[in-house]
């Protein structure tokens, strides 16, 4: 099993108080997924970012919904393998 989180790197602009949420998911729990395919957008302080796939396997888990703020570190949902 896989943890998706945002790329780290992405919060370096942000400052405290700003807030980050998922836009929308473009896969299901279910769904076959591959590695770097984009899983959601989801918006940085007005930057939208797209969350992927760390490697090939199902969507077992979305943890944070269409809608919902998350935090640095936060897990978006979890992938596991074929």
């Amino acid at each position: 099993m896989s943890e998706v989180i945002l790329d780290p790197a992405r919060w370096e602009s942000l400052e405290a108080g700003d807030a980050a949420f998922i836009e929308s998911w473009l896969a299901c729990e279910g769904d076959r997924v591959h590695a770097g395919q984009v899983l959601a957008r989801a918006v940085l302080v007005q930057q939208n970012v797209n969350v992927e796939a760390p490697h090939d396997g199902v969507l077992e888990q979305i943890c944070v919904a269409a809608g919902d703020s998350f935090g640095s570190g936060d897990v978006l949902a979890r992938v596991v393998n074929f």
